[in-house]
């Protein structure tokens, strides 16, 4: 949903449909939209779109083809039926011979604001199903061979757009399931004819500062109140990962945070959640930049005095500080929580004299 704004979510709704199928040797032929109004099942479809509303990575070229038809159907240069037909022929008429076959949904989406609407495009797979019914009383099975299924897993590829007075908005929400996360194939981008618009430095830069506000919010669960020591536990557990997302970056934090109860999950889950609406990144996967997310390099000092001081990155301005004094010299300031772990002379370095 993070696509959608809080009003736009409480009143998002389905105003037109219209279904093709791709894929196959088949002619492309052309269907009427659906009746939506009388149709029992429009809700197991929205609550499939809100799924796919990602945050968006990626605009719209200035020149699309996909963008100026959207803006036809909704300026009335074209009806919702002769554009859904030209996006479902598009698709179809470039659609890889390799590619499974499915429907190729288009959408035509409406809010309690008259000015603002939303245009979905999914291609579905189709997946056969056996179904148990009631049949003189007793059990029996019946096979679907066309049947769509709840499961993100099954929305091949997704694009949501917005349109405010007529004017088609850059931002689009997309995800393809064939491409390396975020990007799309080649042939959906070329479809739509989008460009990245966020890059992986971006993206991880945004997921520390996701990370740093929701351990902050939740500080007095984590192990010793230490949100920083819990921050570098999370970027330590993501960095190695070959991609991310909210699932990943949930179990991470719970990790941290001792794997508290559920209560305090839920916690944290609905800081979380706010946190990766705030910076763009619900239902984002991308593989981090380990840079970004990598451990502070250990740090060593030392003064003129011949002292040598050596420790963690992460415990800077926390169990270690360093201020300037009036003369220009520095007064650093060390801080256990416990009894030194280690108070001992250093041993004798080879070659040297007593």
């Amino acid at each position: 949903m993070s696509f959608f704004n809080d009003t736009e979510f409480d009143s998002i709704a389905i105003k037109k449909m219209i279904v093709h199928v791709v894929g196959g040797k088949q002619d492309f032929a052309p269907q009427p939209a659906l009746p939506v109004d009388e149709d029992p099942h429009i809700a197991f479809f929205l609550a499939r779109i809100v799924d796919a509303a990602v945050s968006p990575v990626h605009k719209f070229d200035e020149k699309s083809a996909t963008s100026e038809l959207l803006k036809e159907m909704a300026t009335g240069g074209k009806t919702f039926e002769e554009g859904g037909q030209e996006l479902a022929r598009r698709f179809k008429l470039d659609h890889v011979g390799s590619s499974s076959g499915g429907a190729f949904f288009v959408f035509e989406l409406g809010t309690d604001d008259p000015k603002t609407s939303f245009y979905s495009l999914i291609k579905y797979d189709y997946r056969e199903a056996v179904e148990l019914y009631a049949k003189d009383g007793k059990n029996a099975f019946r096979q679907i061979v066309q049947a769509f299924v709840k499961e993100k897993r099954a929305i091949q590829k997704s694009c949501i757009i917005r349109v405010k007075d007529g004017v088609v908005e850059g931002e689009v929400s997309a995800f393809d399931r064939m491409g390396e996360a975020p990007d799309l194939t080649d042939y959906f981008q070329k479809f739509l004819e989008v460009r990245r618009d966020r890059d992986t430095k971006e993206l991880s830069d945004r997921l520390s500062t996701v990370l740093r506000d929701t351990l902050r919010d939740c500080k007095n669960h984590l192990p010793g109140n230490d949100a920083k020591l819990a921050l570098n536990v999370t970027k330590e557990s993501l960095s190695g990962r070959d991609t991310v997302d909210d699932e990943a970056i949930r179990e991470a934090i719970f990790v941290a945070a001792g794997r508290p109860t559920e209560d305090i999950r839920a916690e944290i889950d609905k800081s979380l959640g706010r946190h990766l609406k705030s910076q763009k990144l619900t239902g984002v996967s991308f593989k981090p930049d380990p840079r970004t997310l990598r451990r502070a390099p250990r740090i060593k000092v030392r003064t003129a005095e011949d002292v040598l001081i050596e420790y963690p990155g992460e415990q800077e301005d926390r169990a270690v500080t360093r201020t300037k004094d009036e003369r220009g010299g520095w007064v650093i300031t060390i801080k256990t929580s416990e009894a030194l772990v280690e108070d001992d002379f250093v041993g004798k370095r080879a070659g040297r004299g007593a």
